[in-house]
């Protein structure tokens, strides 16, 4: 299989590694795992593979999802329309679009791919965004979602499916990755108690910045990851639906397991 570290052949470079090193930059300031060596949960880069003999794919990076270990193990038992292999699908192609939507905030050109084909990447069109100096002090304290009054079920429950998915969760709410943060009511009969409102935290480095291109990058970021977020933990068990209300931000509720998640625990 190949992988990001296989990038020359007898016949020369595959990808560019500066192209590489480009990306994978973007996505660790995103917060998202990146498999290095095809191994483990998070984004792998590949060398593009031609859909035919028009396809002129040389030297692009194709953008591939793996999910957590259980999902993938799980979906390598089953038939194509079982519960597993299925979610498996929906999480690599939702986290392929997530990343298709925040890398041009990145400065990164994006090549939609077929349907059902690769999310491909072909050069870096601007300039990185700066992070600053400040961006890699460590981030303050925060508190835990045990703390905020969120149900320890719905954190165990929020836990389980990001795990499936192959996505972290934030310990406290300055933390890189998925935020569990309590919902308020919406009226006077909208009870909220122990449930929690998701987001997400890129990496210190990325949120804690102020340049203006990084602000832009911040908000790609989060606004991907949480539209993705309502596909791929749902897909991976959760219970998880959108409130609109109208003078508050909207929020993102996690409930809890649903009765029927794709892997047994």
């Amino acid at each position: 299989m190949d992988t990001a570290v296989e990038r020359t052949t007898p016949d020369g470079p595959r990808i560019d590694p500066l192209l590489v090193d480009r990306v994978t930059e973007a996505l660790l300031l995103a917060g998202l795992p990146v498999g290095y060596g095809g191994h483990g949960p998070g984004v792998h880069l590949r060398p593009a593979r031609p859909y035919d003999d028009a396809d002129d794919c040389a030297g692009r990076i194709a953008l591939h999802w793996e999910p957590g270990p259980r999902l993938a193990a799980a979906a390598a038992m089953e038939q194509p329309q079982q519960p597993a292999s299925a979610a498996r699908r929906v999480v690599g192609s939702t986290m392929r679009n997530a990343l298709a939507e925040f890398l041009p905030a990145f400065g990164i050109e994006v090549e939609a791919g077929r349907l059902g084909g690769e999310t491909r990447v072909g050069r870096a069109d601007g300039p990185a965004p700066a992070t600053g100096r400040d961006a890699a002090a460590p981030a303050p304290a925060g508190a835990r979602p045990e703390d905020l009054g969120i149900g320890a079920d719905v954190v165990a429950a929020v836990r389980r499916a990001a795990a499936l998915v192959g996505l972290p969760v934030a310990e406290h709410q300055h933390a890189p990755g998925i935020t569990l943060s309590p919902c308020r009511p919406v009226d006077d009969g909208d009870d909220t108690t122990g449930l929690a409102d998701l987001r997400w935290n890129p990496s210190r480095r990325l949120s804690a910045a102020t340049d203006e291109r990084a602000v832009r990058a911040l908000t790609a970021v989060q606004d991907a990851m949480r539209h993705a977020f309502g596909t791929v933990l749902v897909a991976c068990g959760l219970d998880l639906q959108w409130r609109r209300p109208t003078t508050l931000p909207y929020q993102l509720r996690a409930y809890g397991l649903t009765t029927q998640p794709p892997v047994r625990r």
